[in-house]
């Protein structure tokens, strides 16, 4: 007697690959950009280039950084505002621990440029009839600016007219120095690498700061998460954002510290 034709199996086949087809074929032009991007994404993910010494990123790396922050406020304990710091200098790491989930390595800096932007006093201005009168004075750096009348200022017939402060900028330019620092890395073996580093040193400056009376030599740190991404096993670009805080431990007159926000680009070469 033949054996019965497995007609169900057919259709269920058949039914597969119709069901593939009405998947793979309908796809708007959006959809089909998420699937592209999602493939993009899914190969700088993936763990690539093997297994060499330090994985990727090598054992050592030498690398040039830029970091810029266009203000300053009270983050954390600084005091002075308004500041606007902009560095460039080289850095060093040489790998401490690896295992497949993460690294650990040692980071140390130096930055010969170190520009700093601090708010001065330069005078008074008041209005009267709808002219500006303005009086000028040396310019002496602040811990933060007002934008709130500083006096009142009388004027014939016995009316009071608000004095408000004119303000302009002073450069001041120093080299930092981070000799302690570390940086964990995740992921140490993939393209796209999240990190997070503490740095500690000190800032030289030619003469006071954030403002006079204060001290020429500063401490520093700073803390704060990154992103590198690997070009080769042996090239990296890294972007971060961090706090940074600059002050002298009691050491001047005054100290009224700096807090800021700041971005950093590193470029470094591995071996």
């Amino acid at each position: 007697m033949p054996e019965p034709l497995h007609t169900e199996g057919l259709r269920l086949r058949k039914a597969v690959r119709v069901s593939r087809k009405a998947v793979l074929f309908p796809l708007k032009d959006a959809q089909v950009a998420i699937v592209t991007a999602l493939l993009c994404l899914a190969g700088w993910g993936a763990p690539v280039w093997g297994q060499e010494a330090g994985g990727v990123g090598g054992v050592q790396s030498l690398g040039f950084s830029s970091s810029y922050s266009k203000t300053s406020s009270h983050i954390l304990i600084g005091e002075a505002t308004d500041r606007t710091i902009w560095t460039l200098g080289a850095e060093y790491t040489h790998l401490l621990y690896l295992d497949r989930y993460y690294r650990l390595d040692y980071e140390g800096s130096v930055m010969p440029l170190f520009e700093e932007t601090d708010p001065t006093l330069t005078g008074t201005v008041y209005s009267n009839g709808g002219q500006n009168i303005y009086s000028s004075q040396k310019p002496v750096r602040l811990v933060a600016i007002t934008h709130t009348p500083v006096g009142y200022v009388q004027i014939q017939g016995g009316a009071y007219i608000p004095l408000y402060a004119t303000y302009g900028r002073q450069d001041t330019y120093a080299a930092a120095f981070s000799p302690l620092g570390a940086r964990i890395s995740a992921m140490p073996r993939w393209r796209v690498q999240p990190s997070f580093a503490i740095n500690l040193g000190f800032v030289l400056s030619a003469r006071d700061i954030p403002m006079d009376d204060a001290d020429q030599f500063n401490f520093m740190f700073l803390f704060g998460p990154g992103v590198q991404f690997y070009t080769s096993p042996q090239a990296s670009l890294r972007v971060e954002y961090f706090y940074r805080h600059v002050s002298n431990a009691s050491l001047g007159d005054v100290n009224p510290g700096i807090d800021q926000g700041v971005f950093r680009l590193t470029v470094s070469r591995r071996w």
